[in-house]
C-alpha cells in the first residue's frame, strides 16, 4: 500500500503565532469549503475528543486531561490516572455531556488488567472500575456508552503454545456493570485476532475486525453477541472501519491482493458489495462529516480531502505541503476539524 513504515508518534510544527499547545491557527495549513482547522499536539492528539457543543477539546496528557476552548484559548487541566495501555494505548478519549470517559493501565491499584475510567469536565467525579482483561482496541457509542473492546491478537510462545487471553470482544453497557464476552475465538487458533472494535452510533451493533486461519474480514454483531455476520473478505483493511452517523453505512481503507494503493471503500452496513470511492492512495482516514454527507482523508500529497460516499465530488479541503497528517477529528458541528502533522519520515 506504500505506507513506507511510517511511524504513529506525531511531531507539533506550529508558527511562532500558535506556540500554545493547541492551536486553531491552523500552522501553515490553508482550509477551504468554511472549515477551521485545529492543529493538535504531539503527543495525544490521535485520541483527542470534541465536547458535544463542539466548544472543547479534550486530549490526553501525563498528568491526566488537559482542555482547550477553542474560540477563547482558554486552557484548563484535569488532574486524573494518565491515558496509557500495554503493547499500545487501548484508544481514545470519549465525551458523554460533562464526563470524560476513556480506558487506562493505570489504576488504584496493581493488577493486570485494563481500567474503565471517567472524570467530570471541572475534574470531579473520578472514578474507575476493572475490566476483566487487557483491552487492547476499543469504540463508545456516540453517547459514550456502551463501550466495546477486544483483546488483540492470540499470543503464542514457541515453548508454552499460546499465553494470554483468547482473542475475544466484550462490551459494557454501563460503568460499573460487568463486562459481557459476545465473541470469542476458540482456544488453540492460531494466527487469530480480533481487533478494532466499533460501536454503531445507536448502540444497537458492533463492528469488528476477525482473524481466523486466513486473511481478516470485518464482522458485525447485535450488541448482545448475536446475529453475527460476515461483512467483508478478500480484502486487507488499514485502520478502524467507521460507521455512518446514522448507521447505515460502513467506510474504511481496504486493498486488494496484487494492488499497489489501498482505497476507501463504502458498504451498506446490512451487507453488501463494497465500492471504491477514492482514487491514489490513502494514509488516513476515513471520517464521516456529522452529517453524514462527506468521508475526509489525507494522503501523501499533504492534502485532506473529502468524498461523498457514492465517490463523487471528491476535493480538497486542506492543503498542508510535505506534511504527514493524521489524527483526523471533525467537531460536532461540523466547523473545527482537528489533526496532526508532522514532517514525513526519511525514505530508506
Amino acid at each position: 500500500m506504500g505506507f513506507r513504515g511510517v511511524r504513529r508518534a506525531f511531531v507539533l510544527a506550529v508558527l511562532a503565532s500558535c506556540a500554545l499547545p493547541l492551536s486553531a491557527c491552523g500552522g501553515d495549513a490553508s482550509f477551504h469549503h468554511g472549515v477551521i482547522g485545529v492543529e493538535l499536539p504531539q503527543r495525544g492528539g490521535d485520541e483527542a475528543a470534541w465536547s458535544p457543543d463542539g466548544k472543547w477539546i479534550a486530549v490526553p496528557v501525563k498528568a491526566g486531561i488537559r482542555l482547550r476552548n477553542v474560540a477563547s484559548g482558554e486552557v484548563r487541566e484535569i488532574e486524573a490516572p494518565m491515558l496509557q495501555g500495554f503493547p499500545v494505548d487501548p484508544g481514545g478519549l470519549s465525551w458523554s455531556g460533562r464526563t470524560l470517559r476513556y480506558v487506562t493501565s493505570d489504576g488504584p491499584r496493581e493488577k493486570n488488567v485494563s481500567w474503565l475510567t471517567e472524570v467530570h469536565r471541572d475534574g470531579s467525579g473520578l472514578r474507575q472500575t476493572p475490566l476483566p482483561v487487557k483491552a487492547q482496541s476499543l469504540g463508545w457509542a456516540s453517547r459514550g456508552l456502551p463501550l466495546a473492546f477486544a483483546t488483540g491478537p492470540y499470543a503464542i510462545d514457541a515453548e508454552k503454545g499460546p499465553v494470554g487471553p483468547r482473542p475475544a470482544l466484550y462490551v459494557v453497557d454501563e460503568f460499573g456493570s460487568p463486562a459481557r464476552r459476545i465473541v470469542q475465538i476458540p482456544h488453540g487458533t492460531r494466527e487469530s485476532a480480533i481487533e478494532e472494535a466499533s460501536v454503531s452510533p445507536d448502540g444497537s451493533r458492533v463492528l469488528y475486525e476477525r482473524t481466523q486461519r486466513h486473511p481478516e474480514a470485518l464482522w458485525t454483531a447485535r450488541i448482545d453477541g448475536s446475529a453475527p455476520r460476515r461483512l467483508v473478505s478478500g480484502l486487507q483493511i488499514y485502520g478502524r472501519a467507521v460507521w455512518s452517523p446514522d448507521a447505515r453505512k460502513i467506510a474504511f481503507v481496504g486493498l486488494r491482493r496484487h494492488a499497489r494503493e489501498g482505497h476507501v471503500y463504502v458498504l451498506p452496513a446490512a451487507g453488501g458489495r463494497p465500492r471504491p470511492v477514492t482514487s491514489g492512495e490513502v494514509l488516513e482516514g476515513p471520517v464521516w462529516t456529522p452529517d453524514g454527507r462527506w468521508l475526509t482523508y489525507s494522503n501523501f500529497d499533504g492534502e485532506i480531502r473529502r468524498v461523498r460516499p457514492d465517490g463523487t465530488g471528491n476535493q480538497v479541503i486542506a492543503e498542508i505541503p510535505d506534511q504527514e497528517i493524521r489524527g483526523l477529528l471533525w467537531s460536532p458541528d461540523g466547523r473545527h476539524f482537528g489533526y496532526t502533522a508532522e514532517d514525513f519520515p526519511p525514505s530508506d
